[in-house]
């Protein structure tokens, strides 16, 4: 058996039909990043009549002259639990690789490790321990059990698994649902984007990961034109905040005039406190409604249509919801705009049969004093688990590259920093 190098179109193929696929091993994935640092390449691992046992997307970044090395995120496509498959496949790709001149690869299969609680506990269910110590005595260098963002990709994922009839809404927590239903009353709006609002999306977006416009525009092209890539906006309808603003300023006021004359009648009876209660929470939420009135009116006067607050962008792929990035005018943050961006679109992809989401990357250290905690809250409280994977491995190609590598490095990379 020996490494062949695919015809994208191949790949394609025999990725679409592999049980256990990821956006990150796809033609369009590979498209994507060759126009960024690196140049893309499909492996297949065939016997003597090309039946295809084993593929991988590889990335491949040159440093400089000779010096190369491979990333195949997500990847291999292949079983893991096949010892024998996975050994014959690894010793097969160095042979490959060493031709080629590589110092290393990285892989970081999307494998869980254990099966944990949202509180990051370890239960009952899954242990691929085995598979960890199968990458190692081939010679695989694992990063570790890392809690952040060390990785190229996340370890840590927060990812929501709906049956068909189930009522997401109820799945969420009790903060997530109140939350949602504050943006609603507020008029916020969910409006999908068209390739020429990549610019509006992106300014949400910007300084929350080092990707430039260039990388969303080029994702947009090469993933939206196979329809598995989408932008979303959260819109504040301004003119419809005014109006929910009124209503539910005049019910309440309703509700409140009822209390006070339930209170008039019951002045010395024994349910005199709850009434008491009751108006004094009426009271607080008519405080609320008529200042909802002045910045309602406020906002209208400065945007008399619309004001995008929020903007998130997604992938669709294997009936799986990969949501990529969000970002929000922090202004605007009590509105709750993300909250409600995200359950409407997990809503109307699970009415069109997508049952699984993955919300990326949360850390792995669940202490409520952690720097990442608010992160990981805010993801977990859609309903989501706890996918945790195996991590990263290096597999060395060329061991007296790879130590000139690492030494050189931190060099380059300060010569490569810009001065301003």
């Amino acid at each position: 058996m020996k490494i062949i190098e695919m015809q994208a179109e191949d790949f394609k193929k025999y990725a679409s039909e592999y049980p256990y696929k990821h956006f990150c091993q796809t033609e369009e994935y590979g498209m994507l990043m060759d126009r960024h640092q690196f140049d893309d390449y499909y492996l297949g691992f065939v016997d003597e009549s090309n039946i295809i046992y084993a593929a991988t997307l590889i990335l491949v970044n040159k440093v400089f002259i000779g010096y190369k090395w491979g990333y195949c995120p997500r990847g291999f496509l292949i079983d893991f639990n096949d010892f024998d498959l996975v050994k014959s496949f690894t010793m097969a790709l160095k042979e490959y690789l060493v031709k080629r001149n590589f110092m290393f690869v990285k892989i970081d299969p999307a494998i869980i490790y254990k099966s944990r609680n949202n509180k990051g506990e370890e239960i009952p269910g899954i242990n691929n321990e085995q598979i960890i110590e199968n990458l190692k005595s081939l010679g695989y260098e694992h990063t570790g059990f890392n809690l952040n963002f060390e990785n190229l990709k996340p370890r840590w994922n927060a990812v929501a698994e709906f049956k068909d009839t189930d009522n997401i809404f109820h799945n969420f927590s009790k903060e997530k649902r109140n939350k949602i239903r504050k943006a609603e009353k507020l008029g916020i709006e969910i409006i999908k984007g068209a390739p020429e609002d990549i610019r509006t999306f992106y300014d949400y977006v910007e300084k929350k990961h080092s990707r430039k416009l260039n990388y969303y525009l080029d994702m947009y092209e090469i993933f939206g034109k196979e329809d598995m890539f989408e932008i979303y906006f959260a819109n504040l309808n301004t003119s419809k905040y005014v109006e929910k603003s009124k209503q539910l300023y005049e019910e309440e006021e309703i509700r409140n005039n009822d209390i006070n004359q339930e209170l008039e009648n019951n002045t010395n009876s024994n349910n005199a406190n709850n009434i008491i209660k009751r108006k004094m929470h009426s009271d607080t939420l008519l405080n609320n409604y008529k200042q909802n009135i002045v910045n309602a009116t406020n906002l209208f006067r400065e945007f008399p249509t619309q004001k995008i607050i929020a903007s998130c962008a997604i992938i669709k792929y294997n009936k799986e919801i990969f949501i990529l990035i969000c970002g929000y005018d922090r202004d605007f943050k009590q509105y709750c705009p993300t909250h409600y961006m995200l359950y409407q679109i997990m809503e109307k992809y699970h009415r069109e049969g997508y049952n699984r989401f993955h919300l990326n990357g949360i850390s792995g250290d669940f202490n409520k004093g952690s720097e990442l905690y608010g992160l990981t809250k805010f993801k977990l409280g859609f309903g989501t688990h706890i996918d945790e994977y195996i991590g990263e491995f290096t597999f060395v190609i060329n061991k007296h590259k790879r130590k000139v590598y690492e030494r050189l490095n931190p060099i380059l990379t300060w010569l490569n920093t810009p001065v301003l």
